[in-house]
């Protein structure tokens, strides 16, 4: 884990040696969108869960942005859910106004398709979630992220409630498009 850390803090300083300050990609109109596989781990039990993870981000401003983000539930044998996939939509604030290295926080309410497995009946989960991480512009078509957040939710059925409660973890690469012209 240490080395991963290691690797991914070198990466970044040489990018920062090639990247130019002053052709700042981050402003009104950016596009920014990617997908990835996202970890999770439940805060209520030994379960990990493993999602593809998409997100599409616009930029109001510099520094305030909507954003979507889903998560398609890939099964493993250890989670009690058959089903848990997952979309949200909101709000972030990006701190860095003069710098491609852009830290964020946000908050997104959403909904999640749940079934305990071994039954047939899908439930719609209300959902609350806290999202945090940065993404470093490296280019103007490109950026690298890392996104942790946190998943508060509940299924609920006939079976007794079942706590969707978790902390997830995606980094990657993704795609940013200008659709606004330099004034």
């Amino acid at each position: 884990m240490v080395k991963k850390a290691l690797v991914i803090v070198l990466v970044f300083c040489g990018m920062n040696l090639f990247s130019q300050t002053s052709d700042l990609v981050v402003k009104e109109g950016l596009l920014r969108f990617q997908g990835t596989i996202g970890m999770g781990k439940s805060t209520d039990r030994n379960e990990n869960n493993i999602f593809l993870h998409g997100n599409l981000e616009y930029f109001i401003h510099s520094f305030l942005t909507t954003r979507g983000d889903t998560y398609f539930f890939l099964k493993n044998e250890e989670n009690s859910l058959d089903v848990n996939h997952q979309l949200f939509a909101g709000m972030a604030y990006h701190f860095s106004k003069k710098s491609n290295f852009v830290p964020y926080i946000g908050i997104q309410p959403g909904l999640a398709a749940t079934r305990y497995d071994g039954t047939t009946k899908t439930e719609a989960t209300p959902l609350v979630s806290a999202v945090a991480g940065f993404n470093y512009f490296a280019a103007k078509w490109f950026h690298l992220f890392i996104d942790a957040r946190f998943v508060s939710g509940k299924h609920l059925s006939n079976l007794p409630p079942y706590p969707i409660n978790e902390i997830r973890l995606s980094f990657g690469l993704g795609f940013n498009i200008a659709t606004k012209k330099n004034k």
